[in-house]
């Protein structure tokens, strides 16, 4: 039986540089970023989009955002299932962790960094942007019996939603 899987990919919101002795992985929000994200988290709950299940970098940007989202929409912060690997990982990376994914989720959200989100959402549903900005949320559906099944081009995005220009339904 195929069922409708979704995929949300959030950027981090903006993260600071002001202190260049810090290691990337170790940057945290920086005040636009600080902002961004609980307008991120309201428009997805005023949507009605919540996760099942739900990843994120562990970098400490990418776990600052996905602590916000999950306080805007009622997820359980402790069902966060924060990974190093998604930290500087390649599309085939995220790809793998996605074909991973336990089948019983259907709507799974994974906040990660750029340029490797990008390419991801240009790789399953077709090219849509050269660059998702910080905060940026892209949600897809895939007709898929499995995650393991999820094959490039296949998904067909529902929402690309940014700080700066909220996404419209049409």
């Amino acid at each position: 039986m195929t069922t409708e899987r979704i995929l949300t990919l959030i950027r981090h919101a903006k993260s600071s540089w002001d202190d260049a002795n810090m290691s990337d992985f170790d940057r945290p929000l920086n005040e636009r970023g600080q902002g961004d994200a609980p307008v991120m988290a309201r428009r997805l709950a005023e949507r009605g989009e919540y996760p099942d299940h739900f990843l994120a970098s562990s970098a400490r940007r990418a776990r600052e955002t996905a602590l916000v989202l999950a306080q805007g929409t009622g997820f359980p912060e402790s069902d966060i299932r924060f990974e190093r690997n998604l930290y500087l990982a390649d599309t085939q990376r995220l790809l793998n962790t996605i074909r991973t994914l336990p089948d019983p989720a259907r709507d799974v959200w994974l906040v990660g960094h750029n340029p490797d989100l990008t390419e991801l959402a240009n790789l399953l549903a077709g090219p849509h942007t050269d660059n998702l900005p910080t905060c940026a949320v892209f949600r897809m559906a895939f007709n898929s019996s499995s995650w393991k099944d999820i094959q490039e081009s296949a998904g067909r995005r529902l929402v690309y939603d940014t700080p700066k220009k909220p996404w419209q339904a049409t």
